[in-house]
């Protein structure tokens, strides 16, 4: 029997740590950030693909340079000026040369140069339509005899030519063209580009001379009809508004509306009326709070001489009967004499109260009848108001066609002077700077440039490879991508081995990666569900060979090295294991126990750790789903359940199989599924997890087995967090 006991029990002396603890084991899926390490990791795992394609491209580059024929650009340059003459010179007309529109007139100045006018131009006076030489020096086919018109078609043909080698360029902030043109003979290149400028300049001052003559005459013709427009309107306004009695005065401020007597009669009443209601508003005010005040609460009796004595004497006598009441009768003589005195003190104050009272509401009924007057006559002068402005409404029609008329007329008379005056000027906005020179090197192909692109080229379409080859890849091959695109919780990571070593073997050192994992999983299983440690564990995969019985066996390891009651079970009935991992037979087992009469205890294995046992799988049955469905077989994890704190099961794998969804399926028992990295697919592991959950599994999470952490970190594969184990020991 293989031994165990090395690994039996922990040194209380030392301890295993985890790094980092993070939320994996809990299952907090990594964010999706960009990774730069892993960026940096696929370029160099695809470093050779990368050198290869790039170098492909620039060898490409350096051939397809050494085949292009030369090229020669020979350049001039001229100074564009916004001196050009206005026909209009009115402000809310964008003339071309407008300071303040300079941009739109540079560009239209660059647009006729590259105008398919100008092209021709040039062409016809360097007889470039006449024969094929130009277009045999470009290295352009000529058309052929069986053209419908062939003289047409190399007319077009030169055009083109032209227009696909001549450059035209405006730098930002300047008033400095530069006129280009490539060819592979430096000569013809200097000599197109020169002769293409004094064409230019030519054209220019026959536009400027020929906008001069149609401007005289049109100036002419148009200042004649002005004058007539001008005359007629200002007749017709002066007979309308002698028909209907309109007169107007002029406004007393600049640039001022004209008004009429009616306006300002309006104008003054509509000021008194303000002033009239506020008046009213006020004496109104003053009544209310007198109307129905007490006499002695009127703030305007009592300001009144005579009734401040009549309260000074009342208060007195008052003062008087007071006293008299203290001892004596009202009816007692002496007291009603008192008492009439006060009654006749109280009916004068009331009298010169109410005459008080009286009085307000006079200036209140005075203040309301006035508004009333000024607010009829304001209605009225507003009804005149708008007759006499409905009776406007034609004369204003009138005099701003009048006003139209005689600007119109005034601009044109301006302008017909000024051109009268620059008629025999001819000046030229567009002036020559650079002599187009023959160009001694060429202009193209260009080495650099060409490798630069081809090198951008290369690294653009291989990085292009290895995003589609990375997208195409459905491997498992990070523990973030475990729970990302499986859903699942990630209980732990299991390193891969060295060549040759096997999990039991490493299982024996408790410093080895291996173990130390194990124990970081048995951490995170006691927690993977509410009521924490589950009676029964199946671990499962998806396929064979993914380390699905070596995960199971360490987690009954584990668990027993923790002091747990642990029953490792070798469901695997097609490819049992478990036999191998604890050096025994696998004469008589699980198959034995469920097809005869023999208790289970007589197939338990025992290890060298005292609370781990074993029952391997026995005879190879001919019908392994039949058995693991049976309810002898549910029966018996029912019944060892009080025997064990723990039951592992070592299920076969998910796929093409019933037996791991058989399995999943038991009450109470949780299922961990394995995932193989970097040989596991996102799709066959989302079909077997798909088959658990129909089965109605309680998949509480996964492990991620022969992760080698070390080629991980090398490409950058941690998705963000470096997995690494440490081992330290306490004491000195």
């Amino acid at each position: 029997m293989y031994s165990l006991a090395s690994s039996s029990a922990m040194d209380p002396s030392q301890e295993v740590v985890i790094l980092p603890p993070g939320d994996h084991a809990y299952g907090a899926p990594a964010a999706r950030t960009l990774d730069f390490r892993r960026l940096v990791g696929s370029l160099w795992q695809y470093r050779l693909l990368i050198a290869g394609i790039v170098a492909a491209f620039l060898l490409l580059g350096i051939a397809v340079t050494f085949l292009m024929t030369p090229k020669y650009t020979a350049s001039a340059t001229i100074q564009i000026d916004q001196e050009e003459q206005r026909i209009l010179d009115a402000e809310d007309q964008a003339a071309s040369a407008a300071y303040q529109d300079a941009d739109r007139f540079l560009q239209t100045n660059v647009d006729v140069l590259r105008s398919r006018r100008m092209a021709e131009r040039v062409a016809e006076e360097m007889g470039l339509f006449d024969n094929d030489d130009f277009l045999e020096l470009m290295n352009v086919d000529p058309p052929g005899e069986d053209e419908a018109n062939p003289e047409l078609a190399r007319r077009d043909e030169v055009l083109e030519t032209i227009e696909d080698n001549l450059g035209i360029s405006l730098p930002q902030d300047s008033r400095v063209v530069r006129v280009s043109f490539t060819s592979p003979d430096p000569a013809f290149s200097a000599q197109f580009a020169n002769t293409f400028v004094a064409s230019y300049l030519r054209y220019n001052i026959e536009r400027r001379l020929d906008k001069t003559a149609y401007a005289r005459d049109f100036l002419s013709r148009q200042l004649e009809e002005a004058r007539e427009r001008l005359q007629n309107a200002e007749r017709e306004a002066n007979d309308y508004a002698r028909n209907t009695g309109l007169v107007r005065l002029p406004s007393t401020t600049p640039g001022g509306a004209d008004t009429t007597i009616t306006t300002i009669d309006l104008g003054r009443y509509n000021d008194a009326l303000a002033q009239a209601r506020t008046d009213r508003i006020a004496a109104e005010s003053r009544w209310n709070s007198v109307a129905k005040a007490p006499d002695y609460a009127i703030a305007e009796a009592l300001q009144n001489n005579a009734m401040q004595d009549l309260i000074a004497e009342r208060a007195r006598v008052q003062s008087l009967l007071e006293a008299e009441l203290a001892v004596k009768q009202p009816t007692h003589p002496t007291v009603i004499p008192l008492q009439k005195q006060l009654d006749e003190y109280d009916a004068q104050i009331s009298r010169l109260a109410a005459g008080v009272r009286a009085s307000i509401r006079d200036a209140y009924r005075i203040a309301a009848q006035r508004e009333s007057e000024l607010q009829g006559r304001v209605n009225s002068l507003k009804g005149d108001t708008q007759a006499e402005r409905d009776r406007s409404v034609q004369l204003n029609t009138l005099t701003r066609e009048v006003e139209t008329s005689r600007e119109l007329y005034d601009g044109f008379l301006q302008r017909f002077r000024t051109l009268s005056a620059e008629a025999n000027i001819t000046s030229n906005n567009v002036q020559q700077i650079d002599i187009a020179q023959q160009p001694m090197e060429p202009s193209s192909p260009n080495l650099l440039l060409n490798l630069l692109l081809s090198l951008i080229a290369g690294v653009g379409v291989a990085g292009l490879v290895i995003f589609l080859r990375e997208q195409m890849d459905d491997r498992l091959r990070t523990a973030d991508e475990l729970e990302q695109k499986l859903g699942l919780k990630l209980l732990g990571i299991t390193p891969a081995l060295k060549d040759g070593e096997s999990p039991i073997e490493a299982l024996e050192d408790r410093k080895a990666p291996l173990t130390e994992s194990f124990y970081s999983l048995r951490t995170a299983l006691q927690f993977a569900v509410p009521s924490g440690l589950p009676p029964r564990m199946l671990v499962t995969s998806t396929r064979q060979g993914e380390g699905k019985s070596s995960t199971a066996f360490g987690i009954a390891k584990t668990m027993a090295d923790g002091g747990k009651r642990v029953l490792l079970i070798d469901c695997d009935l097609r490819r049992p294991s478990v036999h191998r991992a604890i050096g025994t037979d696998n004469d008589t087992g699980l198959v034995t126990v469920l097809t005869t009469d023999a208790p289970l205890s007589s197939v338990v294995r025992k290890t060298d750790i005292e609370t781990f046992g074993a029952v391997t799988s026995g005879p190879l049955p001919m019908n392994p789903s039949d058995l693991l469905a049976s309810h002898a077989f549910v029966n018996l994890l029912a019944t060892i359940e009080d025997q064990y704190d723990l039951v592992v099961l070592d299920a076969p794998p998910v796929m093409g199989l019933a037996d791991a969804p058989i399995l999943s399926a038991i009450p109470n028992t949780a299922t961990v599924f394995v995932v193989e990295a970097e040989d596991s697919h996102r799709g066959a592991a989302r079909n077997a997890l798909r088959r658990l959950s129909s089965a109605g599994a309680n998949v509480v999470g996964g492990v991620f087995t022969q992760f080698d952490f070390a080629k991980a970190k090398r490409l950058g594969l941690g998705g963000g967090t470096d997995y690494s184990y440490s081992y330290y020991e306490y004491g000195s």
